[in-house]
C-alpha cells in the first residue's frame, strides 16, 4: 500500500460507474489474525485529535463517551500498565477506537462486528484504502442509487463494493441506520431542506479514510474480523495470550435492551444483514436471550478486563442473571486452565447526548460498568457512583 497523500478535493462521476464488480478484499485479511507488531509514526499525528475520525454515522452514536472510556484507561494505567490492545466486538462506527488509538491512550486496536456490511467496511477501509476512496469518488450520490445499494446483494461477501453499499446506505438513510426500516435522508420526494446527499462531504470522507488505512498501515490497527462478540472475546485470548491479563482491555457498545431490533441490521440478531430469519433459533436469540449470554460471560469467563457500556435500564444493576454482582466469579475449572480472574466489578453513571430517534439529540444517563482496577476507576461529578 502506498503513504497516505494529501487530501484533495475530486470531480465527481455524473454518470453511475458498471454495476456488477466482483474484486475480492485484500487477501492479507484472512482468517489468520495479524500478530502484534511495533507501532510506526503516523503520517498526520493531527488527525488523532480531531472531533471526528469515524467515516461513519452510526445509531445510538453519543457524544462525548470516547473521552469517557478514555480517562477510564488512562486512570488505570498506574495500576496495570498502558494497554497494548484494546478489543472492540461490537465496532461499529469504532469512533471510540478511533479516538483512543489515535491520540496514544491505547497502543492498538482491534475492530470486530459480526454484521458483515460493517466489518467488511473496516477491512477494506483498513487496508484498502485507496481502492475505497477512488470507489467513493466515482459513485454518485442520488436517490436511484440509493435504491440500487439497497437492493443489491453481492455474489460473494469478499467484494469489495460491499464495503462501498455500507458507506453509502450509511452517509444516505436516516441517522445511518442499515437495515431495511429506515429511508433515504430528505425522503422519497426529496423536498426537505436535507437532502440525500447532504451528509456526504466526500472530501471529509476522504481524510477519514486516509486516517484509517495510516493507523493499519502503523499496526495501530492490528486486525478486523467479522465474527461475534463471543468468538471475538476467546479468540483474542487465543491469538494474543502474550497480553494477558491485564494489557488487553475489550470495550464492549453492544445494542440496547430495548431498541437493538429498531438500530441495528444484525448484531444480536442473526437473521439480520444477509442472515436467514428461518436459520434463527427463537430460544436462544429473541427478546433479551444474548444480553443474559453476554453478561454470563463477562461476570464469570473473560480473561481480561473490560468496560461496557449500556443504556440505565433497571435490570442491568438488579438481575442477578445481568450485572448486579460486585465481582467476577469464574468456575474453578476456568480459574485454573484459563487463570480467569475474580475481579471487582464497578459501575458509573455517566451523562451524555446522543441521538437514537426522530426527536434529535438528547441527554440521558449511560451506565459503565468495568473491571478495571476499582481504586483507579474515578468517582466524582462526571462518574456518578451507584448506590
Amino acid at each position: 500500500m502506498t503513504m497516505a497523500k494529501t487530501s484533495t478535493a475530486k470531480p465527481e462521476m455524473t454518470t453511475a460507474p458498471p454495476l456488477e464488480h466482483t474484486s475480492a478484499a485484500p487477501k492479507h485479511i484472512g482468517a489468520n489474525p495479524r500478530a502484534v507488531a511495533d507501532v510506526k509514526p503516523l503520517a498526520d499525528p493531527a488527525m488523532g485529535t480531531t472531533r471526528y475520525q469515524s467515516p461513519f454515522r452510526y445509531p445510538g452514536a453519543k457524544s462525548g463517551l470516547a473521552p469517557v472510556i478514555g480517562e477510564l484507561v488512562n486512570s488505570a494505567e498506574k495500576s496495570i500498565g498502558r494497554p497494548q490492545l484494546l478489543v472492540e466486538p461490537f465496532a461499529g462506527g469504532a469512533s471510540t477506537a478511533l479516538r483512543l488509538v489515535g491520540s496514544g491512550m491505547v497502543e492498538r486496536v482491534l475492530l470486530a462486528d459480526i454484521d458483515p456490511l460493517v466489518a467488511r467496511f473496516w477491512q477494506v477501509a483498513a487496508a484498502d484504502t485507496e481502492w475505497l476512496i477512488d470507489r467513493m469518488w466515482s459513485e454518485p450520490v442520488t436517490l436511484d442509487r440509493w435504491d440500487y445499494w439497497r437492493s443489491w446483494r453481492p455474489s460473494r461477501l469478499s467484494d469489495r463494493d460491499v464495503a462501498m453499499k455500507c458507506l453509502f446506505l450509511n452517509r444516505t438513510t436516516f441517522s445511518g441506520i442499515l437495515h431495511g426500516r429506515a429511508g433515504p435522508i430528505g425522503g422519497r420526494r426529496q423536498v426537505s431542506e436535507y437532502k440525500i446527499d447532504c451528509r456526504f462531504n466526500k472530501k471529509s470522507i476522504e481524510q477519514r479514510l486516509r486516517f484509517v488505512g495510516d493507523l493499519y498501515k502503523t499496526n495501530r490497527i492490528v486486525d478486523v474480523w467479522c465474527k461475534d462478540w463471543h468468538a471475538t472475546l476467546s479468540d483474542v485470548a487465543e491469538w494474543y495470550p502474550q497480553l494477558l491479563p491485564n494489557r488487553i482491555i475489550a470495550y464492549l457498545d453492544p445494542p440496547y435492551l430495548d431498541r437493538s431490533s429498531r438500530l441495528y441490521a444484525r448484531s444480536f440478531d442473526p437473521g439480520g444483514g444477509y442472515g436467514s430469519r428461518d436459520a434463527r433459533d427463537p430460544g436462544e436469540w429473541s427478546g433479551s436471550a444474548e444480553h443474559y449470554r453476554l453478561a454470563e460471560y463477562l461476570r464469570r469467563m473473560a480473561q481480561f478486563r473490560w468496560i461496557l457500556s449500556y443504556d440505565n435500564h433497571p435490570l442491568l444493576t438488579t438481575d442477578t442473571g445481568l450485572y448486579a454482582a460486585k465481582q467476577m466469579t469464574p468456575s474453578s475449572e476456568d480459574s485454573y486452565l484459563l487463570n480467569t480472574r475474580s475481579w471487582r466489578i464497578s459501575k458509573r453513571l455517566v451523562k451524555l447526548r446522543y441521538t437514537v430517534t426522530s426527536n434529535g439529540p438528547s441527554q440521558k444517563e449511560e451506565l459503565l460498568i468495568t473491571t478495571l482496577p476499582p481504586a483507579a476507576v474515578p468517582s466524582n461529578e462526571r462518574f456518578l457512583q451507584m448506590a
